[in-house]
């Protein structure tokens, strides 16, 4: 049987070596480093006439990151990231942020991961809420379709509202990379992808982000 001494040692080691791995996934960048410098083409969305600026500005592309690793959420664009992803994600700064991610896996089908942080009225567990599930054919046709329209537009990034949440879609393949990110309510090609992104991931407020148009 371990010591006192001997076991606080092992634990201290162990919580050690989580908070490295952590930092050095801080320390990962998010995104392609190009994407600050090219530009994309924002289409028009409501009040919002369609622009061109860069795809990620630097303030943003450092944001997104902290968000998506509050999240516990790895960057896409890993070189080991390894199988084709989706990953949809709203985020505020704050208790309604959401994310969810699909991954192609044997015999082709795609397994989903949605993650929230703990929030009194939305998730009750205090380490945040986790769905994690294989989508059945339905479901993964029903997606695919929602992402057909999305896949044929390069990357892009779009101003918008100061104060407004952010949607933002990311899609790896091979050694390709996208995302197509936008403040307040998307357009409606983005919209109708997120939609089913948030109802396949069971996020609590999926209807109501469905009803904001």
């Amino acid at each position: 049987m371990l010591g006192r001494d001997a076991f606080l040692l092992v634990a201290t080691t162990s919580v050690a070596s989580v908070l490295i791995v952590y930092a050095a996934l801080r320390e990962t960048p998010f995104f392609p480093a190009s994407f600050q410098t090219t530009v994309g083409e924002c289409p028009e969305n409501r009040g919002f006439p369609a622009h061109r600026r860069p795809i990620l500005e630097d303030h943003e592309a450092s944001w997104f990151g902290g968000q998506l690793m509050d999240l516990r959420e790895e960057p896409l664009t890993r070189k080991d990231a390894g199988r084709p992803s989706l990953r949809f994600s709203i985020l505020n700064d704050g208790y309604l942020n959401v994310t969810v991610r699909v991954t192609k896996v044997e015999g082709g089908r795609l397994h989903l991961t949605a993650k929230w942080p703990h929030s009194p009225s939305i998730c009750a567990d205090e380490k945040g809420c986790v769905v994690d599930k294989l989508l059945s054919p339905a479901e993964q046709a029903r997606l695919e379709a929602a992402m057909e329209p999305l896949l044929h537009v390069p990357s892009y990034g779009c101003y918008g509202g100061a104060d407004s949440s952010r949607s933002i879609l990311e899609a790896r393949d091979g050694d390709t990379y996208r995302i197509w990110h936008q403040r307040s309510t998307p357009t409606n090609d983005l919209h109708a992808a997120a939609d089913v992104f948030l109802k396949l991931g069971e996020w609590p407020l999926a209807d109501e982000f469905q009803r904001a148009r």
